[in-house]
């Protein structure tokens, strides 16, 4: 694989920590078909989508941690949901 494919390249010697970090850090979800995509993949799971009060983002909350925000296109139809 070329270096021109690579999104990001962790270096050798990144700590435990850091890696534990990268793992746990919430998803951002920018489009409708990534946004339901994650909804799938945690299926099997109780999740909530809540937006904030002046709708400027979102959040999907698994166990009561936020596992993912939400915005551009995904939270505009998210908005659009709510207002049908």
């Amino acid at each position: 694989m070329s270096n021109a494919n690579v999104l990001y390249k962790q270096s050798d010697n990144a700590s435990k920590s850091t890696n534990s970090f990268l793992k746990s850090a919430p998803v951002e979800l920018t489009t409708v078909i990534g946004y339901q995509d994650f909804l799938k993949r945690y299926s099997h799971s109780s999740l909530s989508t809540v937006l904030k009060e002046d709708h400027t983002e979102g959040y999907v909350i698994k166990d009561g941690d936020v596992i993912a925000t939400v915005v551009g296109e995904a939270l505009q139809y998210l908005i659009k949901e709510i207002h049908c």
